[in-house]
């Protein structure tokens, strides 16, 4: 994400990314790199919950984020710059992070980072795209329930991953 140049796409189910990662995504953005999140709901409501706590600072970056509720997104992929992309088990959050033994692989090849973001992009198209006003709507018991459940989300990991998580 530091050296995205471009762009940054990245496709994944659980989205609760710590703060490093999430304050990346956002600084990528506002130096004018095109980042877009395309983020699986409609599993778990506590996931879903967390990961629209992060919504208003990541659109308000510049960062686009897409929701899909086709089907079950089990896509765990991204693609930077047109040339490089990652493809595995991993999702955005503290499990895969720190307790569950997940694995990626980083293919440097533009072809096939090619392929994979049109992929990408064809299911972005079966997405619902989330704005910043969209959140303008949220009422104020929703918000807070959504900071609530990251609060939650974000107390358990500091558990099971003995405080690594932020």
């Amino acid at each position: 994400l530091g050296r995205a140049r471009k762009s940054v796409l990245l496709a994944n189910p659980y989205f609760a990314p710590g703060a490093r990662f999430r304050h990346a995504l956002a600084a990528a953005a506002e130096r004018g790199v095109e980042v877009t999140l395309l983020i699986g709901v409609g599993e778990i409501w506590l996931q879903d919950a967390v990961a629209h706590s992060f919504y208003p600072k990541l659109l308000a970056a510049g960062v686009k984020v897409v929701e899909y509720h086709k089907t079950q997104l089990h896509a765990k992929v991204a693609v930077i710059d047109d040339d490089w992309a990652t493809v595995g088990s991993s999702n955005v959050d503290g499990l895969s992070l720190f307790l569950n033994q997940e694995a990626n692989v980083v293919i440097k090849d533009a072809v096939f980072a090619q392929t994979l973001r049109e992929r990408i992009e064809a299911a972005i198209a079966d997405g619902k795209v989330i704005t910043y006003d969209d959140f303008a709507h949220v009422g104020h018991v929703r918000r807070i329930g959504y900071e609530i459940a990251f609060v939650f989300y974000k107390l358990i990991m500091r558990v099971f991953a003995v405080g690594k998580y932020a």
